[in-house]
């Protein structure tokens, strides 16, 4: 109170708040996190700090990073399970473009010509999402977050009975169109597709911000009874 009302602080208190809560998130009872496109773990971690009693499944294509995650899931009394893959609309095999300067932008959409140069092969076992849920435990509230890299609409289409049966989506959205064309979803693309399936738009959790432009965020999307629940 302090802070945000003698010392005039509101915008920065609530913001922080929303961040802490996830916009809400916090208050429903997740159970489970599946985070597709785990990377280094981050965010991960972050959702075993706010869902302490969730299982959370780490989905990773890239082996050096499943390897770093394995070592930390070994720290989470069972909490985390690390699952070496790539999803997508279909299962298959296929190449993936493992990005050396920045492994967090690596992605199952071959690069342009001009960019080729900056990236290596390897060969990945992809799922769908939908697959995926019948071979592991989900316990309702679901959470999954999706981080693709450009891949986020593919994923949502092969995870359409999982993610109606979840609480909350988190996505990583786009505003513009960005290193991988001008064919990869935005906002709208994402929003229109989860709107089909129940969810309501809650807001953005982080935007990436560029001359004073927010290019990109991670997307908060909530199903409307979660929506209720959260707001009750």
């Amino acid at each position: 109170m302090l802070f945000r009302s003698r010392l005039g602080l509101k915008n920065l208190v609530d913001y922080a708040q929303s961040r802490q809560k996830m916009l809400g998130v916090t208050n429903l009872p997740i159970r489970t996190v599946i985070d597709i496109g785990a990377n280094k773990g981050r965010r991960a971690r972050n959702y075993r700090r706010r869902f302490p009693e969730a299982m959370v499944y780490c989905i990773e294509p890239i082996p050096v990073l499943c390897r770093q995650l394995r070592q930390w899931a070994k720290t989470q009394e069972g909490k985390v399970e690390v699952l070496n893959l790539a999803l997508s609309s279909a299962p298959s095999e296929a190449t993936f473009y493992v990005r050396r300067d920045s492994l967090i932008h690596s992605t199952l959409l071959k690069p342009s010509d001009m960019e080729a140069s900056h990236f290596d092969e390897i060969l990945v076992d992809i799922e769908t999402l939908d697959l995926l849920a019948e071979k592991i435990d989900i316990v309702d509230d679901v959470l999954v977050k999706i981080d693709t890299e450009g891949l986020d609409l593919e994923v949502i289409r092969g995870g359409v009975q999982t993610i109606k049966r979840s609480a909350a989506v988190i996505v990583e959205s786009t505003f513009y169109p960005t290193g991988y064309g001008e064919n990869c979803p935005a906002f709208e693309d994402i929003l229109t597709s989860l709107h089909e399936l129940g969810y309501v738009y809650r807001g953005n959790i982080r935007c990436g911000i560029h001359n004073g432009t927010c290019y990109g965020a991670d997307s908060l999307f909530v199903r409307r009874e979660a929506a209720r629940r959260i707001a009750a």
